[in-house]
């Protein structure tokens, strides 16, 4: 009797613990994107010599809506930093590449669609190569900031396109 009610305790316990902390993929995934943004902050003071006069203004407040559209994003964003010269944002190629697989990963452990998001690049992108990439890494420092505080929004399949479906 004793011990089935501390069997019960322990079961319990393990399920609230489980429950309440993060998980690792999530833990990973904030972890990368904290990375990511660390680079980004450092390649703008290294790389591009902007005038704190000069304002980009606010920039696209894209949202978090669910996985999918977090997943959709960060594909856009990887196709648009690989405008030449971009030598400088190879780490940073290589980490958003490395989050968007484990994204990917996990939309599908979740059920998620993951539609194919690759446009092809704009001639106003090639024009003005550095000022598109300083552009496209603001953005991707902003989004990714976002992400790390909206990180229980991966637990949604959402798109634009797709229907809403909460992930247990």
């Amino acid at each position: 009797m004793q011990s089935s009610l501390i069997f019960c305790f322990l079961i319990t316990a393990l399920v609230a613990v489980s429950i309440s902390r993060p998980t690792a993929t999530e833990e990973r995934i904030r972890i990368m994107a904290r990375t990511t943004i660390t680079r980004i902050k450092k390649i703008k003071d290294e790389h591009f010599q902007m005038s704190p006069e000069i304002d980009f203004g606010p920039g696209i407040d894209t949202p978090t809506d669910g996985l999918t559209s977090v997943f959709v994003h960060l594909s856009y964003l990887q196709l648009r930093l690989r405008v030449p010269p971009a030598q400088h944002l190879q780490q940073v190629q290589v980490d958003l590449e490395t989050l968007l697989r484990t994204l990917e990963g996990l939309a599908i452990s979740q059920g998620c669609p993951l539609p194919n998001p690759e446009t092809p690049v704009h001639k106003d992108e090639t024009a003005f190569p550095i000022t598109s990439n300083y552009l496209y890494l603001l953005e991707l420092q902003r989004y990714l900031e976002k992400l790390c505080l909206n990180m229980d929004k991966l637990k949604w399949c959402k798109d634009t396109d797709v229907t809403q479906t909460f992930i247990f």
